[in-house]
Order: structure tokens, then sequence, then C-alpha cells
């Protein structure tokens, strides 16, 4: 092979890689567990298990010529803008409309990379349960596999309202109306399962609506969280305002902004997530449409405005397109403070066993760092970046805390390291269990101490019929 297939072929892998660490899934480990370990012995009836995957991890496409947007090919995923990926908005509103985009499929595996295929294998193989789909009627007794497939870039509560219609027809089909179910979610998939378990398929109301009504806790068993953002993560702020990196290019700031789950990822308030350039706390809501103006971030970024305003066609179209940009902005941020304070308005009820799952061995992003840069404020996101250095400071101290290099420990386990006000709720005092294992965000579903944990999990008995939650 010559120097240039060389070239390429390393570009292909790159690509694949980084695409693993963009979806939030994984990549295929040898130390998985791919048969029925010894010590795995279900005691009781075995629930069906419903997987609710994350932020990048069903694959999407157009529905009337089924041509794939998401993933793209290895050559588009090199040099695309993933202009594809922004929602159309409502001229006058902002809001978000309906476009021709659906969810088909888990976003299994790309190439040589495996990504949810791979935990699916593992719960087949190691866990003895059988993909099945929703449709087709149960008639032994060996335990289903259900996914939810889910539009990620849409409202996270809309998911919520498609996993409530998916266990009600797994009901259908094991013939068994007041069956409940096990959940297992990665990364935002968490948040789709909590805003679930307190409100179940009602719509997101303005201001959090009303107090949880647990309707959907009386339909699951239980619910194991892995990777998952308990309390936001400051890496949605910063992705905002930078785009999210994919190879040798990112998914804009101006195409993240259009859609709704970075903004729903933001940081809730409780855990610090923004300091100034002397390391003192900045007490900012990461809701506020405020916050970003002052601090000129996401669409309020110079550099991001001037590329947008680049892009158009006219200066005339694309004042209209940043004027259109920052209505949508302002009312994504107001939805995803509405979004918040309903899977923070109770803890899990007791009915529901919940086990949490995390890493902690990965320096990870946990506040933001504003400085003075000519006059104006500059949002660094990594210690390095950081350019009126003060040796009495420890950036990385300062910036980063131990995680999976997405989400901190901190946030997984619903417990503030640098507190901020008093929470009205502790989300994490009913929880069975918390683990914690060495492996990055795009590797937990296939890490084999994460995994066992999920086995011990999902072994941990109890009856899979309807009881009231409390």
């Amino acid at each position: 092979m010559d120097n240039c297939g060389q070239l390429d072929r390393r570009r292909v892998l790159q690509a694949l890689g980084a695409a693993a660490a963009t979806a939030g899934c994984s990549l295929l480990s040898n130390g998985s567990l791919n048969e029925r370990p010894v010590w795995f012995d279900p005691v009781g009836p075995r629930a069906p298990v419903v997987f609710v995957h994350g932020a990048f991890g069903s694959r999407l496409r157009d529905r009337r010529t089924h041509r794939e947007i998401w993933p793209i090919g290895v050559p588009d995923l090199l040099v695309s803008g993933y202009h594809e990926l922004a929602l159309p908005l409502d001229p006058d509103t902002g809001e978000a409309l309906p476009d021709d985009i659906e969810a088909y499929d888990l976003f299994d595996a790309a190439g040589v990379v495996e990504f949810y295929g791979s935990l699916v294998d593992m719960l087949t193989s190691a866990g003895g349960y059988r993909r099945a789909s929703a449709d087709v009627a149960i008639d032994d007794a060996v335990p289903r596999l259900y996914a939810l497939v889910y539009d990620w870039r849409r409202d996270l509560s809309h998911a919520a309202r498609l996993l409530d219609e998916l266990i009600e027809q797994v009901r259908t089909a094991y013939r068994s109306p007041g069956l409940r179910v096990d959940l297992v979610a990665h990364s935002s998939g968490g948040l789709v399962v909590r805003y679930y378990l307190l409100h179940g398929a009602r719509p997101l109301a303005a201001g959090g609506g009303d107090p949880p009504d647990f309707s959907g806790a009386a339909k699951v068993r239980s619910a194991v969280a892995i990777g998952v953002p308990e309390i936001g993560v400051a890496r949605a702020a910063a992705s905002l305002t930078e785009g999210e990196p994919v190879v040798l290019n990112r998914v804009g700031p101006e195409v993240l902004a259009t859609t709704e789950i970075n903004y729903q990822f933001l940081p809730y308030g409780e855990d610090l997530w923004l300091v100034d350039a002397a390391g003192r706390p900045i007490l900012a809501d990461a809701c506020d449409p405020l916050t970003w103006r002052e601090f000129d971030m996401g669409v309020f970024d110079p550099r991001v405005r001037t590329r947008i305003r680049g892009e158009a066609s006219s200066r005339k179209a694309g004042l209209a397109r940043l004027a259109l940009l920052e209505r949508g902005f302002d009312a994504r941020l107001g939805r995803a403070r509405d979004f918040r304070s309903a899977v923070r308005a109770a803890p899990v009820p007791r009915s529901v066993r919940y086990y949490s799952i995390g890493g902690d061995c990965r320096p990870t992003q946990a506040r933001l760092l504003v400085e003075t840069v000519h006059g104006r404020p500059t949002v660094r996101s990594r210690p390095e970046d950081v350019r009126n250095r003060r040796e009495d400071l420890d950036y990385d101290r300062l910036m980063l805390e131990m995680g999976d290099g997405m989400v901190t420990r901190a946030s997984a386990a619903c417990r503030p390291a640098w507190p901020v006000g008093n929470p009205p709720t502790d989300p994490a005092e009913d929880w069975r269990w918390q683990r914690f294992v060495c492996a990055s965000h795009n590797q937990l579903v296939v890490n084999i101490d994460c995994q066992r944990a999920l086995l011990h999990a999902l072994e941990d008995g109890g009856d899979a019929v309807a009881a009231s939650p409390g």
C-alpha cells in the first residue's frame, strides 16, 4: 500500500473513532461479556427490558427517500457541515417545526466500530434476552429486549411520550396490562427515563407543570442509568458556543442551536459551572438568555455571528437568520428550564429500583472560564485555551473534575462537587446503589465492569406486575 492509501485508511479509522465518541456510543471491547456468567441467576419473573439510547444514538433518515442523514458515510464525515441535522424554525417564533427526518433504528455499528449493537449483543448472549419488536405477541418465557428509537434532536419529554407508547405495546404483546418493565438508559436517555418516571406521557408544561403524578413509575420495575448527566454538564454549554467536534470539523453551534438536546443537557444550577479569570464563582443560570448575551456565548458569540452572516446570501438575509436563531435560542432555553424543573421536581419513587453506573477516571469538563480578550468576554472550555494565565491558579483543578470525559462523577452521582444554592429535592436519596468504573463516556456500555453491574441490577428480583409508586 502506498503512502496515500495508508493515509486514507488512517483517516477512515480516525473518522469512525470520532463518530463513536460523538454518538455517545461505544467501541467494541475484547473485555465485553459474551456468555452468561455463572453468577447471573435472576430471582423471580424476569421483566422485559427497554433500552433508551442517548444523543446521536439513533439512525436518522429522510422518511420519503430513506436517505440516511445520521450517521453519514466516512467521506462525508470528514468534510460535512452537518447542516441537514438542523431543525427548521418557525420564521415568527423561532420554534422548531416538523420535518421529513425520522429515527428508524439504533446506531448499532459503523464499519469496524461497534456502537449500541455491542450492548444489545451482551444482553442477548450474556443476559439471555431476546431482541423483539413490540408488535409481536409473546408466547414463551424468554425475557424480551426492546429499544426505544427516537429523534434525539428534539424535546426529551416527547421521547418520554414515545416511551409510554412502547411500554403499552409491550404490555399488549405480553397480554399483561399490569406488566412493569426494566429500563436501561445511556446518557441523555436517562433524562428521558427520569422525566417519564415522574410525569409519564404528560407533555412538558410551562414552568415545569403540575407536581409529578408518577404515572410512568407505575409501569416500571427498575431503571439502570449509565453515564447519565443527572444535574447537567458544562460540555453542553461549550458545544452551543464552539460546536461538537467530529473528526476534522464540527457540528456547528448554529446547527446545534436549532435542536433541543444541548439545552436540556445544560448545567442544572446546583453545581458551579462558570468562573471568572481569577477563579471566582460566577453565579449564572445556564437557562437564562441574559447569561448567554452577557458572556457572548452561543449564537451571541461574535465568531459565530460572523460565520452565520458570511454564509448568508446577503447582509439582510444574514441579519434575518441571526434574529431567527436568537428568538429560537431564547425559546429553547426557556423550555430547558421547564424540563429541568420537571425532572428535579421529586426523587425517583421507592417503587422503582434505580441504579446508577458512571465513569470516574477521566479528566472531565466541569466549569467554563470567562476571561476578557480585546475588551470582550471570551469563554474558555479547556484549561489549555486560557490566554491570560495566572501563576497562582491551577487551571486543570479549577476547570476539570474526574468523570467519564463528558459527564462528571458529581453529575452522574447527582451530588454537586461545588454546590450552589439549595436544591429543592435530592433525587439520589432513593437510589438502590451507585457504581463507578474506569471508562470514558463512549466506552461505558462495553466496559466489562459496567456490564457486570448492569446484569447485577437486572437480576435483582422483584415482581414484574404493577405496583403503586410511593
